[in-house]
């Protein structure tokens, strides 16, 4: 007699079977993934909204040397983010696949996201020092961000479950930009003597609750969907497979790329725009909240816009709310304060739902990969969009870096009026273009969700098959379940 998970094979139905895995999570398990989105965003938002900044104007290395350090940096994640895909998927732990990896990393990555914002006193060592903990923090983050994402996809294989579950952690992620957008203009004028010290010991604070909730995360949520019924080891050409043969997740590369290019672009220039085109520092906090405020209603409609419309459509709208926000923004004067927040506000919006529908679309691909290839490789599926957002925050950052440095900015000075231009297109139409981009390759992608559930009920009739066999099917929850003869 032989089992799956405890389930008599001889009792399997296949009409309804394929849903075997389809769970609904409970409301603590929700909670504690939503919690790991809170904490990493409380972070990753502050790197995305002040890094540049901190870099150019308080840290005290050039537009050019950050260009070039987030360049070189991106470069090796081209190789360190596929890698560690396959390690994730190559490496089992007594806590599961993915979970060991966000509990025991979760500390070490704090005290990275902390050395960045650190400014050492000889000013001779200060690109050195720059280059290295750059550099650690990417790959850290890597480590860290993909087994966490890749973690939803194996919770559930429900979609309209991921769609919620994947919402609810974006939901917790952009409070997360909210507590960023009060805590860190609070905490670094008024901790510490400096500037410089602020910001070190805001970062600090941030990262203690960074660590804390992915500790949380990985103790509380299971994993549950088994992996691919194939007996053979993990293949590091199996991230060229991914990439080359899974088209779904080509398109939903391309608008990760777009959606965060975006966001982390209009997030970075934006404390420029408002402290010299708007010539009102006073209300970076208030302009930091119009960035991520806006974008957490949306989120929690996300699930039922899906259930109406569909992941595809509500993807290409979000999208194009998003770039009405940007032609708003750049057609409104430095001195429109009402229309430039009104602007950057319907942005946000367009952006929340668009954060809600990117990590419940990416799962899927994980499916339709395991599909084509015969190989369920969520680890790498995740880590190319991890890839693809390293890659965002390159564009992001070395774009305006770039821009700056042609028009002569001034750190700390008075700008040129052909500079104050730059800075309004770095927050407007540039970004804009980048989604444009998007919203076209994105509207070829063709995994409906009927098509969706054809390849489940697909992968359960092969489990099965494998199952009468004689085949082991591997799990990636704690307990692994083997067919028992």
């Amino acid at each position: 007699m032989k089992f799956i998970g405890g389930i008599h094979v001889s009792s399997i139905n296949l009409t309804t079977d394929h849903k075997r895995y389809y769970v609904k999570i409970k409301s603590g398990e929700k909670v504690a993934y939503g919690f790991w989105g809170f904490g990493s965003d409380l972070v990753f938002q502050t790197i995305t909204i002040y890094l540049t900044f901190f870099y150019t104007d308080i840290f005290g290395i050039s537009p050019a040397q950050v260009t070039a350090l987030f360049l070189v940096a991106r470069i090796w994640d081209a190789i360190n983010d596929p890698l560690m895909g396959a390690i994730c998927e190559k490496l089992h732990f007594k806590m599961g696949k993915y979970r060991s990896w966000m509990f025991y990393l979760a500390i070490p990555y704090g005290i990275s996201t902390i050395l960045l914002f650190t400014t050492p006193n000889s000013p001779a060592v200060k690109v050195v020092f720059a280059w290295v903990t750059y550099i650690a923090f990417g790959m850290l983050f890597t480590g860290m961000i993909i087994p966490a994402t890749s973690l939803s996809s194996s919770m559930t294989q429900d979609p309209v479950e991921r769609t919620s579950l994947n919402s609810f952690r974006m939901f917790c992620s952009q409070l997360g930009g909210v507590g960023c957008s009060i805590l860190v203009p609070y905490l670094s004028t008024h901790l510490g003597s400096t500037p410089k010290q602020g910001y070190q010991f805001a970062m600090a604070i941030l990262a203690i609750i960074m660590a804390i909730s992915f500790m949380v995360a990985a103790k509380v949520c299971q994993e549950r969907v088994p992996e691919t019924n194939s007996e053979e080891p993990f293949r590091f050409r199996d991230v060229f497979e991914q990439f080359t043969k899974n088209k779904p997740l080509l398109f939903v590369f391309v608008l990760y790329l777009a959606a965060y290019t975006f966001n982390i672009m209009v997030s970075s220039v934006g404390t420029y725009f408002v402290t010299y085109n708007m010539k009102r520092g006073d209300l970076l906090g208030t302009w930091s909240l119009t960035q991520t405020l806006p974008s957490i209603f949306p989120l929690l409609f996300v699930p039922a816009m899906v259930r109406r419309i569909g992941k595809k459509k509500v993807a290409l709208l979000g999208a194009a709310i998003s770039l009405i926000g940007m032609l708003m923004f750049f057609f409104s004067p430095d001195t429109a304060f009402t229309w430039l927040f009104i602007g950057k506000g319907i942005g946000s919006f367009g952006y929340g739902i668009e954060l809600g529908i990117l990590w419940s679309i990416l799962p899927d691909t994980v499916e339709y990969g395991e599909y084509i290839t015969g190989r369920r490789c969520a680890g790498v599926v995740y880590s190319l969009a991890s890839l693809s957002i390293k890659i965002s925050l390159t564009i992001a950052g070395i774009v305006p870096t770039i821009v700056l440095d042609a028009v002569n900015y001034v750190p700390n000075g008075v700008q040129t009026e052909s500079c104050l231009t730059a800075i309004r297109f770095l927050n407007s139409l540039i970004p804009a273009i980048f989604l444009l981009i998007g919203i076209i390759v994105f509207s070829r992608y063709s995994l409906t969700e009927k098509r969706f559930e054809e390849i489940v009920v697909e992968l359960t009739k092969r489990r099965n098959e494998a199952a009468d066999k004689g085949v082991t099917v591997k799990l990636t929850s704690q307990t692994n379940a083997s067919v028992d003869k």
